[in-house]
């Protein structure tokens, strides 16, 4: 079978971002961080996990540190007892189809314990055929600048930058003045592109 997921980011207006996914309805929590990873223009570089209703909510579906290739450094930086105790699996080995079986369930996807972009992923239909790769089949809103301070921040640096008489103005320009513009490109969402990299993740 297919699920199909609308995946917005929380705290998002004007318009509220959202993308809708198919995907096969065996592929683990882990296939599903990387697809959402593609849907958003996220660069895969920060911690993530899936819980009902995001923090302190159990179960817990975490990536595996040892894969993200942690180093003692890290490890002497977090403190694991600063995460939320409970039931806890790796998504590397829990199916979509361990958790979801009929439409109206939810998800909490968080990415960056930092700035804690947080994703509310609801499943909207199950369909009975299988696919050969996951399918970007909607969208509203462009991806977003990641390590700008979560949904707020950037909200904040937006406003700053759209308004010259703004305190901030001129230190956020002056840091937007380095982002190439390839760079300012990978932020407009495009449902074309999107769909050919998600081709390649068979």
């Amino acid at each position: 079978m297919a699920f199909i997921f609308k995946i917005k980011i929380v705290g998002s207006a004007k318009p509220p971002i959202w993308r809708k996914v198919k995907v096969n309805d065996f592929i683990s929590f882990e296939n599903f961080h990387e697809i959402i990873q593609v849907l958003f223009g996220w660069s895969n570089s920060h911690l993530y996990m899936f819980s009902p209703g995001g923090w302190g909510t159990t179960p817990e579906i975490t990536m595996d540190e040892e894969e993200f290739g942690f180093d003692d450094e890290f490890e002497e930086d977090v403190d694991s007892s600063d995460f939320p105790d409970g039931e806890k699996f790796k998504a590397n080995e829990i199916g979509l189809n361990d958790y979801f079986s009929t439409p109206k369930q939810k998800i909490v996807y968080i990415y960056d314990f930092g700035d804690d972009w947080r994703h509310s992923i609801e499943l909207i239909e199950v369909t009975e055929e299988y696919i050969d790769y996951p399918v970007c089949l909607g969208a509203k809103g462009d991806n977003l600048m990641e390590n700008s301070g979560g949904i707020h921040g950037y909200y904040q640096l937006m406003e700053a930058i759209n308004n010259p008489e703004h305190p901030e103005h001129d230190d956020y320009a002056d840091m937007l003045a380095f982002i190439s513009d390839d760079d300012h490109k990978s932020y407009q969402f495009d449902l074309k592109e999107t769909n050919e990299i998600l081709k390649e993740m068979r």
